[in-house]
């Protein structure tokens, strides 16, 4: 997979979906945490990447239910690169309010974590 990259970067984010018991939605704020807080300018500035979508993104999540993630839906949440996608079992449930009207199912709130790595071409 990494045989010609290098790591530029590894980051790490957690989402949680308070109401609704969506997989999904937990998955994709965890990875919209990791990038929020990554400010990749040296790909440009120093490394001389000429186009975002050259790097590879690998991301990295762990969610209580892996079966129920959309992967599509999680890797539409990065912006730019060679997307990858990686599921294992993990995070976390916790129980809070039933509110109907927000969709809960019952009191289940879904905790994801998620590392996601930049990889860039060796030069």
């Amino acid at each position: 997979m990494t045989a010609n990259l290098r790591r530029y970067i590894v980051q790490v984010g957690m989402g949680v979906d308070q109401h609704g018991q969506d997989m999904n939605r937990a998955a994709q704020k965890a990875v919209a945490d990791a990038i929020a807080r990554s400010c990749l300018t040296g790909l440009i500035e120093i490394i001389g990447l000429r186009d975002p979508n050259d790097m590879l993104v690998h991301v990295k999540v762990a969610c209580p239910y892996p079966e129920q993630v959309d992967r599509e839906a999680v890797l539409a949440t990065l912006p730019f690169g060679q997307r990858q996608l990686e599921v294992v079992a993990g995070g976390m449930t916790a129980s809070t309010v039933v509110q109907p009207e927000l969709g809960d199912k019952n009191d289940q709130m879904l905790v994801a974590t998620a590392a996601v790595t930049v990889w860039v071409p060796a030069l």
